[in-house]
């Protein structure tokens, strides 16, 4: 019984060893959160190797996520791609049908206000109220025709002063540096979960790999133990 005992105890030993040193150097890699001190001395390993090396790393990440993922040529297609240009035509022809309503009815009122208070004489007042009926009759077709000219004459200006401001738009664009600022911003802990909640499942494989290799090393002794007995 006791050399049964002996045979199966450096397997399962080492089982636990290499479960429990797997999962503290999993743990290790973010915990301790911050430097532990005891009685004025650092205590090794201590904060965990992210929080202690967390700027070299927001700026690995952040110079591979510019080099590779943010590039200014992927963010110009993003850009194109994302029906910009339209919604800035849709938003050019709202801001201009306000401009033209405001302009006719400023016209219409400035007229009715001379008319009403005697300021123009007879003529002019004639072709004043001339002049506001055919506004209200026709006004509709005016302000289209108006709108339509300036759009022409506008849209291709707009449009190329656009191509040309993105590119430099784009360039000033400091996707390094907002990489940076946003990882060393957000709370360790919040990022230790976001980390281990995408690569929670690895992590446990790497914990029982640790177990199985101890099981194995164990099982060499024991193996080791029984040929030299």
């Amino acid at each position: 019984m006791e050399n049964l005992i002996n045979y199966i105890f450096p397997p399962i030993v080492g089982a636990f060893i290499g479960y429990v040193t797997n999962y503290l150097a999993v743990k290790m890699l973010f915990r301790p959160f911050e430097e532990k001190r005891i009685f004025g001395i650092k205590v090794p390993f201590t904060p965990g190797l992210i929080p202690k090396r967390r700027e070299e790393i927001a700026v690995a990440i952040a110079k591979t996520i510019e080099q590779h993922l943010l590039t200014k040529e992927k963010l110009h297609r993003l850009f194109e791609e994302s029906g910009y240009k339209d919604r800035l035509k849709t938003r050019i022809e709202i801001i201009l049908d306000q401009m033209i309503d405001e302009i006719f009815s400023d016209i219409q009122t400035s007229l009715r206000e001379g008319i009403s208070l005697g300021k123009l004489n007879i003529k002019t007042a004639v072709i004043a109220v001339a002049f506001d009926k055919f506004v209200e009759k026709a006004g509709d077709k005016i302000k289209e025709k108006m709108k339509k000219k300036i759009l022409e004459k506008a849209s291709d200006s707009i449009e190329r002063n656009i191509e040309e401001e993105l590119p430099l738009i784009l360039s000033g664009l400091n996707v390094r540096k907002m990489v940076v600022d946003t990882f060393m911003e957000m709370d360790i802990e919040t990022l230790e979960k976001i980390v281990l909640g995408f690569s929670e499942k690895q992590l446990k494989h790497i914990t029982y790999t640790g177990a199985v290799l101890g099981f194995l090393i164990g099982t060499f002794q024991t193996v080791y133990l029984l040929l030299n007995y």
